[in-house]
């Protein structure tokens, strides 16, 4: 807890330099913008029982109490945009499991537009908790917490319609409380817009990093270059982005990692019902630039790697400070046909570290279906795989896990949700291999539909 206090000691002049440019931006534009955006809030309670809460090949059943306490708050305007969601979370483990403990939760985006087509402020928090080693079985003892920030201007310059220079920089900020990795990075970035038509537009894209690691350092700092050429087309129901360039990252006193850029984004509705949505990527990554994945700026080349496309679910994150090579593509179809619904989402992933000995392949997929009864009940079934090879252990782990339940909306803010389920992981490795079966009941209670009362561990 020390040291974790100590790294926040260490952010405030970061964070006091930031309201500071803030607050003068703010006076220069006029004052500060007004606040005029919606806010629900809510509770919840959650009771579970595992039958291996442990997940070892020696079962140990337990029940969790969970109490969670949250807002959200989402505002449209002119000059402000922004959302965010924020949880504190009490965990009780009825027969001492583990021990009780706090949990805190934070997704923050906000956009300011201090002058219209000119002038922008953006800034990006994430605060959440992520798996320390992906080899292990996730557990509370191998959970850490993390934030990552990501803030600063955007300049644009208007030469003529079919011509638009942007300039921007941003700070960003990564803090673990354990397994090390702690770091500062500096973007500046420089882009070049040719509006082609009204729906696509071609961009030169320059973007350029530093990236310094906190002391005791684990990771050598390193610099970044990306060169990328980008087509976007965006018209109602087809939205698509290509990314193609080249990338150079330098290590400081080890060696230069270079190699191409590349990634495809398309979100197309197929019909009235139903939508496609394709991502594939091969490009220089760390776990920075995976967790800031919910929002990026229109005008962002995305420096934020692949936070330009958020990863379907199963797809792994784990605290590390190491940049890696990532080589991934994802596929999500969904369609809709009342009373019933469908998801379908597969991946592919190979992760190849530049220091670490953690290489690692994965593939995955996940089924949901959902059934919409009545205005008041839905019931709901998923099953979902994960498979995950690293290349120099020879560890192979396989996960599935399957689940019904049903959702009833006792009032306008009250709701009654209850689950079962079984998960299974199989390892090559001695005493990894486990069988947990799971029931939750939860009652939550919100004010609005922006906050959804549930657990976010």
């Amino acid at each position: 807890m020390d040291r974790w206090l100590s790294k926040a000691d260490r952010a405030t002049p970061c964070w006091f330099g930031t309201c500071c440019i803030a607050i003068l931006c703010w006076a220069g534009a006029g004052g500060v913008p007004a606040f005029a955006g919606e806010v629900d809030l809510g509770v919840g309670f959650a009771l579970t029982h595992e039958s291996n809460i442990t997940k070892t090949s020696d079962p140990r059943a337990d029940r969790t109490e969970q109490l969670f306490a949250g807002l959200a708050y989402e505002e449209r305007s002119a000059e402000l945009y922004a959302r965010l969601v924020a949880q504190v979370e009490r965990r009780h483990f009825t027969r001492d499991t583990f021990p009780d403990d706090t949990g805190y939760f934070f997704d923050g985006t906000a956009v300011w537009t201090i002058s219209p087509r000119q002038f922008i402020w953006s800034f990006e928090d994430v605060f959440q908790e992520v798996n320390l080693s992906l080899s292990s079985p996730d557990t509370p003892v191998n959970r850490t917490r993390t934030n990552s920030l990501s803030t600063g201007p955007e300049f644009t310059f208007n030469v003529n319609p079919a011509n638009t220079p942007v300039v921007g920089a941003r700070y960003g900020r990564y803090d673990v409380q354990l397994g090390g990795g702690d770091n500062e990075r500096y973007t500046l970035y420089a882009r070049w817009l040719h509006l082609l038509s009204a729906p696509t537009t071609l961009s030169l894209n320059l973007v350029g990093s530093r990236i310094y690691f906190a002391p005791p350092a684990l990771y050598t700092d390193l610099s970044r270059e990306d060169l990328f050429f980008r087509y976007e087309f965006v018209s109602p129901f087809n939205r698509q982005t290509l990314d193609a360039g080249t990338s150079r990252v330098k290590q400081y006193g080890g060696q230069g990692l270079d190699g191409r850029l590349f990634r495809y984004t398309a979100e197309l509705a197929l019909t009235s019902e139903s939508a496609l949505r394709a991502f594939l990527a091969d490009q220089f990554s760390d776990t920075y630039s995976d967790t800031v994945v919910a929002f990026s700026i229109p005008t962002l080349p995305g420096i934020q790697g692949e936070a330009t496309a958020a990863p379907l679910t199963g797809a792994s994150i784990a605290a590390a400070g190491d940049v890696y090579r990532s080589q991934r593509g994802e596929l999500a179809y969904t369609n809709r046909v009342d009373p019933f619904g469908f998801t379908l989402q597969g991946y592919v992933r190979r992760v190849d570290f530049a220091s670490v000995p953690q290489d690692y392949d994965e593939k995955g997929g996940r089924f949901s279906v959902s059934w919409l009864f009545s205005d008041e009940a839905q019931p709901f079934a998923f099953a979902q795989y994960m498979s995950r090879h690293f290349l120099l252990s020879g560890e192979q782990d396989t996960e599935r896990r399957i689940g019904a339940g049903v959702s009833y909306r006792l009032s306008r803010s009250l709701t009654l949700a209850a689950e079962a389920g079984q998960e299974e992981r199989q390892s090559n490795v001695p005493l990894q291999s486990y069988v947990n079966r799971r029931a939750m009941l939860l009652l939550g209670y919100s004010t609005g539909p922006l906050y959804s009362a549930r657990s976010r561990r």
